[in-house]
């Protein structure tokens, strides 16, 4: 069991980061809570500038995260008051470092994957680049084969019709070749081409995995994370069920302190 002195270091600190969440009148960033939402029913409190009913806002902001609070109506082209009044008190000294704790690793790894996410980018963009050149360059040596086999074909149309069908065997079958070769040479750069642009698809799709795997790996390292919070809560929650007890037995046992456990018991509902 903790002594008197770890029980007032405590409690000291939990006073400054009350005095500290009192004095912080900006409102924080909000999520959307069902049962806490809308305008405040009650007349008072109001907000300090306009005077008008408050709205019901729940804290998404480092160890704010959680905390309800009432909150200034005015949002758009206007002052805002910020926060008109906390419903719940600051959470646990503990808590509070296990809430920054996760705020800072999720933006850690929300930068990471932004860094990720650019240079795959960048590279994408690259590669994309240079595959446009590449293409451009093999369609230019299309075209500049088409126009020579377009000529040659003209060419010997032309000596066909002067020789009127008596061509040299020799000649024919040169011709034949060059035909066949440059036949042979367009097929082998389109085949080279469709191959460069097939590695192209590889590479980026392995690129893309291993993106992929590295989200896996951080979303599974921030569930791992939440868990460990909840585990240390419920250990926190133990602990305060079994103080509860003591305390309720020593009140009712009429021990000597009795002032001193009531304060006891005033920190635990508080």
């Amino acid at each position: 069991m903790p002594s008197w002195n770890d029980e007032e270091t405590s409690s000291e600190e939990d006073c400054e980061v009350v005095s500290m969440d009192m004095g912080l009148m900006e409102e924080p960033d909000t999520t959307v809570e069902p049962l806490f939402c809308g305008q405040l029913e009650l007349a008072h409190p109001k907000c300090i500038l306009h005077q008008m009913r408050p709205i019901k806002r729940v804290a998404f902001e480092g160890p704010l995260t959680g905390r309800r609070f009432y909150g200034c109506p005015v949002q758009e082209n206007g002052v805002n008051c910020g926060v008109v009044e906390w419903v719940d008190g600051p959470w646990p000294t503990v808590l509070q470092r296990c809430l920054c704790k996760l705020w800072e690793m999720f933006h850690e790894q929300n930068f990471g994957r932004v860094q990720d996410k650019e240079k795959f980018e960048k590279e994408l963009a690259r590669l994309k680049s240079e595959h446009e050149r590449e293409l451009a360059k093999l369609r230019a040596e299309n075209d500049k084969l088409c126009i020579e086999y377009t000529k040659l074909v003209d060419d010997v149309s032309k000596m066909f019709d002067w020789q009127d069908g008596r061509v040299d065997k020799k000649v024919h079958q040169k011709q034949v070749k060059e035909e066949e070769e440059l036949e042979k040479k367009k097929k082998e750069l389109e085949e080279k081409a469709m191959l460069e642009v097939q590695m192209e698809k590889l590479k980026l799709a392995k690129e893309q995995r291993c993106i992929l795997q590295s989200q896996a790996d951080i979303i599974k390292n921030t569930r791992k994370a939440m868990k460990d919070v909840q585990v240390d809560r419920d250990v926190l929650k133990k602990e305060k069920a079994k103080l509860e007890l003591v305390v309720a037995e020593l009140l009712k046992e009429g021990y000597g302190s009795k002032k001193k456990i009531e304060q006891i018991k005033a920190i635990l509902d508080s």
